[in-house]
C-alpha cells in the first residue's frame, strides 16, 4: 500500500499506525465495560426483584436487535463517513446510555435505554475494520486484525471484573455509572489521539485511494461482461462469492458466542446458589480464557487449513464437544461449568474472527470491507438477539438442563452450515481476489 517516495519515513509511519491500532484497541475493550455489564449485574437485579429472568431476556434482546441492525447500516454508513467520527459518537453515546441506566428509578425504560446502547455501539467495529484495511501499512493489517480481538476479551474481563468487585461494597447502579465514566474519558482520549495523527491520516487516505484506483483498474480488466455492465452492490458480491451460505453459519455464531456469554453469571448464581459477585469473578474464566480463540483459530487457518469457513467449522466442533461437558459437569462443579462454557465461547470468538476480520478483508479492493463486516455483524447479532431473548424464556419456564441441549444443537448445526459453506467458498474465493467477481 504505502509506496517509497512517501514523505513520511518508516519509522514514523510505524509509529503512528502503531498509536492508531492502540487507539482503536482501548476503544473497543472500553466499549465491552458498557456493553456485558448488564450481564454481569443480571443476578444482582434478579435478586433485589427489580426485573425477571424473562425481562432481562427483552433488555438483552433489545440491545442485541438495535446493535444487529446498527451493524448493517453503519456498515454502510462507514464506507462513506470518516472512522474517527463513527467511533467518536459511539463511544459517547453509550456512556450516556450507561449514567441513565443506572439511574432509572424504575426497569421499564430499560429497553429502550440499551436499545440505544447497542445502537451506539454498533458504530464502532466496521469503522476500525475500515481502518485497518485503509489506514494501516498492508503490512501490518493482518496482525492488527488478529490482535484486535483481544480487545473484546480484556474488556469483557473487566466487564466481569468491575462489577465483582463493586458488587462486594456497592449496588448494580454503581456499575453502569464506572462504565458510563470510562466510556466518556475514552471518547476523550480517542478525540485527541486522533487530532494528533491528523497528517499521518491523511497522508495514508491518500495513498490507500491511490492504490484502490490501481486496483479497481485491474478489477475492470478480470470482471466478466455483466459486471461491467453493472455495479459491485453488496447483495450481488453476496451471492456471486458464496457468503449467502454462510449466513446461517453466522445465526449459530450468534447463538453460541454472546447469547452464552450473557447468560453464564445468571447460570452459575442460580445452578450452584453463589452470590451475584462470586458468579461474576467465576465469570471472569470466559474472557480470560477466550483471549485465545482468535490466535488459535487464525494459526489453524494460515499454517493448515487455509479456509476461513472450514477452519469455523474446526472451531464449532470444539464448541459442542464443550457443550456437552457443561452438560456432564452442569450438577457437580461450577468451575468445571466456567471452563467448559468458557472453551466453547473462546472457539465461537475463533470462528467470529474468520467471520468477521479475515473474510472482509477480501472485499477491501472494491472499498466494501466495512459494508461486508456491518452486513455479517449485524447477522450474527439479530441471532443474538433472538436467542438472548429464547434463553430467559426456557431457563424461567423449563430449566436450564433443556437450554443446555439446545446449545449442543445449535453447534451441530454450525458444523454442517460450515461444511457447505467452505466447499463453495473455496471456489469462489480465488476469483473474488483475482476480481473476476
Amino acid at each position: 500500500m504505502l509506496s517509497k517516495d512517501l514523505p513520511m519515513e518508516r519509522k514514523r509511519i510505524n509509529k503512528s499506525a502503531t498509536q492508531l491500532f492502540l487507539l482503536c484497541f482501548l476503544s473497543y475493550a472500553c466499549s465491552y465495560i458498557g456493553r456485558k455489564n448488564f450481564s454481569a449485574c443480571l443476578p444482582a437485579m434478579i435478586a433485589e426483584e427489580y426485573i425477571t429472568k424473562a425481562f432481562g431476556g427483552y433488555v438483552t434482546t433489545a440491545y442485541m436487535i438495535f446493535y444487529g441492525a446498527g451493524q448493517l447500516l453503519n456498515g454502510i454508513i462507514g464506507s462513506r463517513v470518516k472512522p474517527k467520527y463513527m467511533i467518536g459518537i459511539g463511544l459517547m453515546g453509550a456512556g450516556i446510555c450507561n449514567l441513565l441506566m443506572g439511574s432509572m428509578p424504575a426497569s421499564t425504560f430499560m429497553p429502550a435505554i440499551w436499545a440505544a446502547n447497542g445502537l451506539f455501539h454498533s458504530m464502532l467495529w466496521s469503522p476500525i475494520i475500515r481502518i485497518f484495511t485503509d489506514l494501516l501499512p498492508e503490512e501490518r493489517r493482518s496482525a492488527a486484525g488478529t490482535n484486535i480481538a483481544a480487545s473484546c476479551s480484556i474488556g469483557a474481563v473487566l466487564a466481569f471484573l468491575i462489577p465483582g468487585v463493586i458488587l462486594n461494597f456497592g449496588n448494580w447502579r454503581v456499575v453502569f455509572f464506572v462504565a458510563g465514566g470510562l466510556l466518556l474519558l475514552t471518547f476523550c482520549i480517542w478525540t485527541i489521539g486522533n487530532n494528533t495523527l491528523t497528517p499521518y491520516i491523511k497522508m495514508m487516505e491518500n495513498a490507500c485511494e491511490a492504490e484502490r484506483q490501481k486496483l479497481r483498474e485491474n478489477v475492470e480488466k478480470n470482471v466478466s461482461e455483466q459486471n461491467k455492465r453493472g455495479n459491485h452492490s453488496l447483495p450481488a458480491l453476496m451471492i456471486a462469492s458464496g457468503l449467502w451460505l454462510l449466513l446461517f453459519g453466522l445465526v449459530c455464531n450468534g447463538a453460541l458466542r454472546d447469547a452464552v456469554e450473557s447468560w453464564a453469571p445468571t447460570f452459575l448464581s442460580e445452578q450452584f446458589h453463589l452470590e451475584s459477585s462470586s458468579a461474576a469473578l467465576i465469570s471472569v474464566m470466559i474472557p480470560v480464557i477466550s483471549v485465545t480463540g482468535t490466535y488459535v483459530a487464525n494459526l489453524l487457518h494460515e499454517k493448515l487449513i487455509r479456509n476461513e469457513i472450514y477452519t469455523s467449522c474446526v472451531m464449532f466442533a470444539v464448541a459442542s464437544v464443550c457443550v456437552f461437558g457443561l452438560y456432564l459437569t452442569k450438577d457437580t462443579s461450577a468451575l468445571a461449568c466456567a471452563f467448559f462454557m468458557a472453551v466453547s465461547v473462546t472457539a465461537m470468538w475463533g470462528a467470529n474472527h474468520m467471520f468477521l476480520t479475515v473474510i472482509p478483508y477480501h472485499f477491501a479492493p472494491l472499498g466494501l470491507s466495512a459494508a461486508v463486516t456491518g452486513l455479517l455483524n449485524s447477522v450474527i447479532y439479530f441471532a443474538t438477539a433472538i436467542f438472548s431473548c429464547i434463553y430467559g424464556v426456557v431457563a424461567e419456564k423449563v430449566g436450564w438442563t433443556l437450554l443446555i441441549i439446545l446449545w449442543m444443537g445449535i453447534g451441530v448445526a454450525g458444523i454442517l452450515f460450515c461444511i457447505l459453506g467452505g466447499q463453495l467458498w473455496a471456489k469462489k474465493r480465488v476469483a473474488l481476489d483475482e476480481g473476476r467477481i
